[in-house]
């Protein structure tokens, strides 16, 4: 009887691999938030110390890293925009969709003004642009909330 070639390789070299282990899925850390009424906030602590942002829009909670990437300054009191919706950051003016994290808006300047002179000292100053950490929400039972990085 004769193997094939293929089958005789495969049956030499299973021999000196480590069988497959199964792995756990690796779940990452849920953190819970209160629950904000209707057009209000609430600012939390991320499991990085850094603060995260749960906001109540038209009855749907959304939660977003509360840090701007630009300066690393806080946007706890950001505007929020129904339409999006969008965080604002309230120092330099870029908005952030507040589903997906995705920077929609990047200004280099301060205070929401964009000139070659700010734009270009604060450019040196500050990062790239980039997005901010998104989280999905979840209500639970009690009424508390379920965040979740995306």
């Amino acid at each position: 009887h004769r193997i094939p070639a293929v089958a005789a390789v495969a049956a030499v070299a299973s021999a000196f691999v480590a069988p497959r282990v199964a792995r756990p899925a690796v779940r990452r850390a849920m953190i819970t938030a209160p629950a904000p009424a209707e057009g209000e906030r609430e600012i939390i602590d991320g499991p990085d110390g850094k603060p995260i942002i749960v906001a109540n829009v038209g009855g749907a909670f959304y939660a977003v890293d509360a840090t701007c990437p630009h300066l690393g300054l806080p946007m706890k009191r950001g505007k929020i925009d129904p339409a999006g919706p969008t965080l604002t950051c309230n120092f330099h003016g870029s908005t952030f969709n507040m589903e997906t994290g995705v920077c929609t808006k990047w200004i280099t300047g301060a205070m929401g003004f964009e000139n070659d002179f700010v734009a270009g000292l604060m450019s040196k100053a500050g990062g790239e642009q980039a997005d901010v950490g998104a989280y999905a929400v979840t209500q639970n039972d009690d009424g508390t909330l379920a965040l979740e990085k995306k």
